[in-house]
């Protein structure tokens, strides 16, 4: 047990740089390094729902410290995350009843264009400015669908709010990384008390989950502010990527 714990320890760690390093959850990672690394090692005392679980425990908890620690940099428009937030959850408990009975085809072929969309916008110079405009609430609505993906297909969505948040608020990925990772707390806590209230999360992960979150989360920072914008926005892609193949693997 005290092995598992170690192996837990670790995989949490390298989920909390990519937090602190990207703004992302990392859930993308620690779900499949669950399944594949820790059998490796001869660990299978976790179910999936217990991964599951133990995923949105350190995706909560690293969002969490990590927005702690980027508490005092710049932000966007208070008013703005306040209404993301807000339609955030909403599409996030939309997305919890749609994946019920959506078909998976759809599910994932929406997904699919999803996201080679987000890595050509991610690539590209657009700045659309709704937020001054009377489409503004298409903006809100975006954010709204982001939170229906996150729920249907597991990953937080990070970014996703990050291709969104630089086509329509203007700053570059590295300048926005502090309101992408507020944005991924509060999707992270609607799913942690989610997981907590039916009994799924794994209690004595929770102060592994803190302790690598600090840890994890100071690295990722400290590394994301030697890189330049540009690099930040590669590693999104290739994580974008990374979920594209994810998907492939659970459907195929």
């Amino acid at each position: 047990m005290l092995f598992s714990a170690f192996i837990v320890f670790i995989i949490c760690i390298c989920s909390g740089i990519l937090t602190g390093l990207l703004g992302i959850g990392g859930g993308l990672i620690i779900v499949p390094m669950f399944m594949t690394v820790l059998p490796l090692f001869g660990v299978n005392c976790f179910s999936t729902h217990q991964i599951v679980a133990i995923s949105t425990t350190c995706v909560f908890f690293n969002s969490a410290t990590t927005s702690f620690f980027r508490r005092k940099e710049e932000h966007i428009e208070k008013s703005q995350l306040f209404w993301f937030s807000l339609f955030i959850v909403a599409g996030t408990v939309l997305g919890s009843y749609v994946s019920s009975f959506a078909p998976d085809k759809l599910i994932f072929w929406t997904y699919i264009l999803v996201c080679l969309l987000s890595i050509y916008l991610l690539n590209k110079d657009i700045f659309i400015d709704l937020s001054n405009s009377v489409f503004k609430f298409v903006l809100y609505l975006i954010f709204s669908f982001i939170g229906v993906f996150s729920a249907i297909i597991g990953i937080g969505g990070a970014v996703f709010f990050a291709t969104t948040l630089k086509c329509f608020i203007n700053k570059d990925a590295k300048a926005l990384l502090p309101s992408i990772t507020f944005l991924v707390f509060v999707h992270a806590t609607f799913a942690f008390l989610s997981k907590l209230a039916l009994h799924e999360v794994v209690l004595p992960i929770i102060p592994i989950a803190v302790v690598a979150s600090i840890i994890g989360s100071k690295i990722g920072i400290r590394i994301s502010k030697n890189i330049s914008p540009r690099t930040i926005t590669l590693l999104m892609q290739l994580f974008l990527i990374l979920g594209i193949v994810r998907v492939c693997f659970e459907v195929f």
